[in-house]
């Protein structure tokens, strides 16, 4: 009888750590263009022509590019990756504008340009703490002050950008995996 026990003890023990398996939140990627032709532009100029944007130099301004997105479908995201093309570059030598970047309103990174660094792709990669909630807004802010007459820079629209999440149990899997921790705990106990 204490066998017959012991096995359904276990049995429920491995159903419970199957029934977690299946309420795992899997790795996801949302893709989008950002900068694109949607974005909130917040610059000297905004739209310069129908592929950049800028020029961006003032954080006293509130020089920014920033978009909102619903229904992406992610959550918790845990990285980002852009691809942005500085498209005009007038710095003067030594000049530079620092950027944050926002994923929902969290700062995750930071970026800078320099007058050295000319035009053309750069690509930035973030990896951070999951963000809890749906994604659903990106934005660079301009975090100095250039110089009057020391320059700016534009940014190309309609770059590749992805965010994305880590395998992340959902709350109800870790109960489940504690349930099942402790039967088997208390099994081994009985054994013993």
């Amino acid at each position: 009888m204490k066998t017959i026990a012991i096995k359904s003890i276990v049995g429920a023990a491995l159903s419970a750590f199957m029934l977690a398996g299946t309420s795992m939140v899997h790795a996801a990627t949302y893709n989008f263009n950002f900068p694109s032709y949607t974005s909130n532009v917040v610059s000297s100029v905004g739209s310069l022509s129908a592929t950049d944007i800028g020029y961006f130099w003032s954080v006293s301004r509130g020089d920014q590019v920033s978009e909102t997105f619903s229904g992406s479908g992610l959550f918790g995201a845990t990285s980002l990756e852009l691809e942005l093309n500085v498209t005009q570059n007038v710095l003067s030598q030594g000049a530079s504008v620092d950027w944050d970047v926002l994923v929902n309103g969290v700062d995750v990174g930071d970026w800078s340009w320099t007058s050295a660094s000319g035009t053309g792709l750069t690509y930035l990669s973030y990896t951070f703490a999951a963000i809890s909630g749906e994604f659903n807004s990106l934005a660079l802010v301009v975090k100095n002050e250039v110089p009057g007459g020391l320059g700016s820079i534009a940014l190309g629209v309609n770059t590749e950008a992805s965010v994305s999440n880590s395998v992340v149990p959902e709350p109800d899997t870790l109960g489940f995996l504690l349930a099942g921790l402790a039967v088997v705990s208390l099994v081994q106990r009985k054994r013993a």
